[in-house]
């Protein structure tokens, strides 16, 4: 389990202190109920968020149908092996679990909708507009995770001042390239702040390309993509422009007009954009609808509190401390889980 960070964070997510807290600091006051039968369609860009919806739908005293994705995660194997186990003990829960697996079959997906009264529907627009043709019980609700980007804010004084740099980079690796930044979670652009950007950004991506090493090998065609996606968008971007590497490891761009449309239609790994801002407002532009985490090293939360108040984005649903992008919480994609997968009793005496 140890070769797998993201099945031991899932782990360490599962704690009972740690769902305990998850209690505390979520679960609705009051009486309450689980909605009844949750379907979770899983994405095929993450090992382990099967898992984590799969806890959300536990927690709030559902029955679940998980539909895993096609994808052969070594990851889904491991998990569902040790859920095998746990149930065994627990065969009342048994019989209110059912994971299935199966390629894109409307009929299938009409049927499992029908017996549910809440989705959650993970995978971007078009897996949501596809699911969506499926009805779901007259009183069932969608919770629908679509197409998002993330990007990192890095104090360049707070970077080169750190003392334990190599704990940085394997953050900053685990917030992007352990899901090669498929994730919607991973930072896709780094945002420099600071008097020091330009002597940080040359210390900062070697020792991060060095870091890596044999963690993050791309296939040959992902360095050709990464081309591909950078000759495309220099035409709508003429700042854009390419910063030479020693190998196809990494692939760094340099932009002076930050535009979400950039990380909207970034779909690639290993790819990372940079910006240096003269004030926290300049990313004001990226943070559209589309924007949901802001990974963040160095900079003060206040600066964020006054950058909210004043740009009030449409997006932006979580700022976080670099490495706890992929961190999973019942407050997701700016959606309070655990309000919305139970049901409220109201009890008037009198």
């Amino acid at each position: 389990m140890r070769a797998y960070s993201d099945v031991v964070s899932l782990a360490f997510w599962c704690r009972p202190a740690s769902l305990e807290k998850l209690r505390q600091e979520f679960m609705p006051q009051g009486m309450t109920q689980g909605r009844g039968v949750v379907f979770h369609i899983a994405p095929s860009n993450v090992a382990v968020n099967f898992a984590f919806s799969l806890a959300a739908g536990l927690l709030t005293g559902n029955a679940n149908i998980v539909r895993l994705s096609s994808k052969p995660f070594p990851q889904t194997a491991l998990i569902c092996e040790a859920l095998k186990g746990a149930l065994a003990h627990v065969p009342a829960l048994a019989d209110s679990l059912c994971l299935v697996q199966y390629p894109h079959d409307a009929a299938l997906t009409d049927y499992f909708s029908a017996l549910c009264d809440a989705r959650l529907i993970w995978g971007g627009d078009r897996t949501i507009s596809e699911v969506r043709r499926s009805a779901l019980r007259p009183r069932g609700v969608d919770i629908a995770f679509a197409d998002r980007y993330s990007f990192a804010v890095i104090n360049a004084d707070a970077w080169l001042a750190a003392p334990d740099k190599a704990r940085l980079l394997e953050a900053f690796y685990n917030d992007t390239l352990l899901t090669s930044q498929q994730a919607c979670t991973a930072a896709k652009m780094v945002v420099w702040t600071g008097d020091r950007a330009d002597e940080a950004r040359a210390q900062f991506w070697p020792a991060f390309r060095d870091w890596c090493g044999e963690r993050y090998a791309p296939l040959p065609a992902t360095a050709v993509s990464n081309l591909a996606w950078f000759c495309a968008h220099t035409v709508n971007d003429p700042t854009l422009r390419r910063i030479a590497q020693p190998d196809n490891r990494l692939f760094l761009a340099q932009t002076h007009a930050p535009d979400g449309a950039l990380l909207a239609d970034h779909h690639q790994s290993g790819l990372f954009i940079e910006y240096v801002a003269q004030d926290l407002l300049d990313i004001a532009p990226l943070c559209g609808e589309k924007c949901q985490t802001i990974v963040s090293f160095g900079v003060d939360p206040q600066d964020f509190q006054r950058f909210l108040a004043t740009a009030k984005p449409r997006g932006v649903d979580r700022i976080v401390p670099l490495g706890q992008s992929m961190q999973f919480s019942l407050h997701w994609d700016g959606y309070l889980l655990a309000e919305m997968l139970t049901r409220r009793l109201t009890l008037i005496s009198y």
